[in-house]
């Protein structure tokens, strides 16, 4: 059975077989029948590692977080989610520094995930946000949606 937790870069939770080359999380999602009820638990969104210190988890476990799967690092970008603080420690640090850099006064992982949350889902409706831009103005391997 193909279960309902790959990650698609417009932040879509979907039911597919193709593998990723990250898990992360948005906190538990599923009910007992490993079904999603919901597309967020909580504010910080995290991808990690594959497999990190010998550590086996039962998929979806009752009351436990979810695990999501990406399909790269490109895409959990896109999805809104950031490396974890453990497992991904310096992928982790490298963000935090570069947005020291970008958003004075906006230090600490709190604030980053604040500020990811409010680009990533619209306050009063709850939908995911998209963002317009010039595509001259976007880094390599940023995903698009063209209208």
């Amino acid at each position: 059975m193909t279960l309902q937790n790959r990650v698609t870069p417009f932040g879509e939770i979907v039911a597919v077989p193709a593998r990723g080359t990250l898990m992360g999380n948005r906190g538990c999602l599923h009910d007992d029948e490993r079904r999603i009820v919901k597309s967020s638990a909580r504010v910080a969104w995290v991808t990690c590692r594959l497999a990190w210190e010998d550590i086996r988890r039962k998929i979806m476990a009752p009351g436990k977080y979810t695990e999501l799967f990406f399909l790269d690092e490109a895409t959990a970008l896109a999805a809104g989610h950031r490396p974890c603080a453990l497992c991904r420690h310096d992928d982790y640090r490298a963000l935090v520094d570069l947005w020291a850099g970008l958003h004075p006064g906006e230090a600490g992982v709190d604030a980053i995930d604040a500020r990811l949350h409010t680009e990533r889902i619209h306050v009063r409706t709850g939908e995911r946000r998209l963002h317009r831009a010039d595509v001259s103005d976007l880094p390599d391997g940023a995903f698009v949606l063209q209208d």
